[in-house]
């Protein structure tokens, strides 16, 4: 298993810079062909989309697209690959950043009551209490 930094997952979703993409798509001829291979954490994850929205200033559908490309790809491993879908799930309905998606995702993923938050922007996320 090899270990995917954010400064990956930003030059294969944007494409930007061809001499790294290249030594990029190396390494994914290299590693990739196994599933599960290519690890993907939740702050890398985090990390790249929020990057994605304040620096390439791509929109919340173009931030969709780019982590279900991760996830209909089955090279890519997840802390929690069902966690991300269903933070994917609930970004693409709501208001909230994918951070908190993902975060009230593995709450309930690991039993968790509620998510308490100071946050009221969460509110209306499924499991959430504001306190």
């Amino acid at each position: 298993m090899i270990g995917i930094d954010t400064n990956i997952l930003l030059r294969l979703w944007l494409n930007d810079d061809p001499a790294q993409n290249k030594r990029i798509d190396a390494l994914l001829a290299e590693h990739g062909a196994m599933p599960g291979s290519l690890l993907v954490t939740d702050v890398v994850l985090v990390e790249a989309v929020w990057t994605l929205k304040s620096a390439f200033e791509l929109d919340k559908q173009a931030q969709s697209i780019a982590v279900r490309s991760l996830l209909e790809e089955t090279a890519f491993a997840f802390e929690d690959r069902d966690a991300v879908a269903g933070a994917l799930t609930l970004f693409e309905a709501g208001t909230c950043g994918f951070a908190n998606c993902l975060v009230v995702a593995k709450h309930a993923r690991q039993g968790c009551d509620f998510t308490a938050t100071c946050d009221r922007g969460m509110r209306k996320l499924p499991g959430v209490k504001v306190l």
